[in-house]
Parts: C-alpha cells; sequence; structure tokens
C-alpha cells in the first residue's frame, strides 16, 4: 500500500545529525520492507511469521506483548494446536540472532529490549514531530530540515513484506498517514521560503495519489499561482470538485473554496513579498 511517491532529491538534502542511524549495534527498520541490521550486516529472515513477530514486538518496543495476542496477530482464525510451540521456536531464533537478553519472558509475554531510536520508525516520528513544533513558531528552515530527514528514513510502503495482522495494520495505517502529513508540512515550509518552482513536481506526484486530499490540493494551486500559472491552479480546484461530486456527492471544503475564491479576486496577498 503506498501512500506517496518519494520527494525529490532537492527536497531530500542530508538531514543532520538528529535524523542519523545509531551507529553500531542492532537496527530495525519498518519504513520499508522488514529490515534487521546488526552492525554493518544485515539478517534475513525468510519465515513471514518470523518477520510478523519482530514486527509487532518492534512496534512494541520496550513493552511486553502477551503471548496470546501475538498468536491472534500471527495466525488470527487460523491458529494450529502447535501455534505456542511454534512461537517458541521464533522466539528462540531471535534470541539467537539478537542476544538472549533481546526478547525478555515476563510470565505470558514477550519483550523486545532495545533503544528506541534503534527504530526506524521511531527516529521519523520524532522528527517529524519536531518539524510540526518549528512549524508552528515560524522557524520554517529549521521546519524543513527536520520534516526532510523523517521523510529520508522511508525506504517505501512500511512493512510491505510483513503479513499485517490487525495490531500491525493499525500501526503501518497510521504511519503511512504521518507520512503524508510530514510530506504537507515539508511543502509548506518549502512554500514560505518562496521554493514554489522546486516544490510542484512533488506537490503533482502527491495529488496524483491522493487526489482528494484537499490540503495537498490547496499546496498544488497556490504553488501553481505563484509560479504565474493561474489558469492550472484554478483548473486543480476544478479537477477537486469534479472529483469530490463524483466520489461522495460533496463540494470541496470551506479552506480550499476559499482559497479558489481568492486565485479568482486576483488576492496579492496570496503571493510573496
Amino acid at each position: 500500500m503506498s501512500v506517496m511517491s518519494p520527494p525529490s532529491p532537492r527536497l531530500l538534502a542530508p538531514p543532520g545529525p538528529t535524523g542519523a542511524e545509531p551507529s553500531g549495534g542492532t537496527r530495525f527498520g519498518l519504513l520499508g520492507p522488514l529490515q534487521l541490521r546488526c552492525g554493518e550486516r544485515e539478517i534475513e529472515l525468510s519465515a513471514a511469521k518470523q518477520r510478523a513477530l519482530l514486527a509487532l514486538l518492534a512496534i512494541n518496543v520496550n513493552r511486553p506483548v502477551q503471548v496470546d495476542r501475538i498468536i491472534a496477530e500471527l495466525w488470527q482464525a487460523d491458529e494450529p494446536e502447535s501455534a505456542r510451540k511454534t512461537l517458541q521456536g521464533y522466539v528462540w531464533r531471535l534470541r539467537g540472532l539478537l542476544g538472549k537478553g533481546a526478547v525478555r519472558t515476563t510470565g505470558s509475554a514477550y519483550t523486545l529490549l532495545t533503544e528506541a531510536g534503534s527504530i526506524d520508525a521511531v527516529r521519523f516520528e520524532t522528527l517529524a514531530e519536531s518539524g510540526r513544533a518549528a512549524l508552528r513558531t515560524g522557524d520554517h528552515g529549521q521546519a524543513g530540515r527536520l520534516l526532510r530527514g523523517a521523510l529520508e528514513l522511508w525506504r517505501g510502503p512500511a512493512l510491505v513484506d510483513v503479513p499485517l495482522g490487525p495490531s500491525v495494520f493499525g500501526y503501518v495505517s497510521r504511519l503511512e498517514e504521518a507520512r503524508v502529513l510530514a510530506a504537507e508540512g515539508l511543502v509548506e515550509a518549502e512554500l514560505a521560503l518562496g521554493r514554489h518552482a522546486e516544490v510542484l513536481p512533488v506537490l503533482r506526484g502527491l495529488v496524483a495519489e491522493h487526489p482528494l486530499r484537499e490540503r495537498l490540493r490547496s499546496q498544488l494551486m497556490l504553488a501553481l499561482l505563484r509560479d504565474g500559472r493561474q489558469a492550472e491552479a484554478l483548473a486543480a480546484y476544478g479537477e477537486l470538485r469534479d472529483l469530490l461530486i463524483e466520489d461522495q456527492g460533496l463540494d470541496p471544503g470551506r479552506a480550499v473554496t476559499e482559497l479558489h475564491r481568492r486565485i479568482l479576486a486576483g488576492d496579492p496577498t496570496l503571493h510573496l513579498g
């Protein structure tokens, strides 16, 4: 399930120390195919349920996950009699790869113990939240750097090679939404810095993937207007209106409609400077 096209290299400049991967140790990649790295060595987990177990433990890092919940997540309605024994085998293999202390047994639960920063999704969320905070204070340069760093961590759709049980599916859906929000925030920062021409290719790709998303459509309209393409900006609104009426029987929302009105009226405050 892809959420967005990769941003252009222009928008993905090196993020700086805040977005850097921790050096050495074990690292877990959730922002793309599941990735497990020990130092410089990437470890392949060939069994689908082994990957699903690691994903479930990683999204609950340092928190116990009950065995019954793990079994329900991995086998759902097809739980075999051997499920618990098979699960123990998966845990034994993870301990062999990560070290005995990496997966703790507490009662009838397992816990993945690791630094939260060793998981790329945690670093993404930290950078994205810091970027949004900078955006709220009007520090568009810092917001852009942080949000670029957050988006650069993605290697593809989250956990694309993992069978998704209910918990992991919900987590992936939230991550993918956060990815689009981060992209919208980065576009907002770029527009505030006068980089409408640079951001246009990214916006076109985002709108193509999310044609009904009104914030993206508004950003595309504003970028087109500032690039001297008023007719295209108005056409982008018309396309949104037609899609919404056809798909949902609704008119566009207040914010994008007001932007359309201001573009029609030639509102000079929509331009920078």
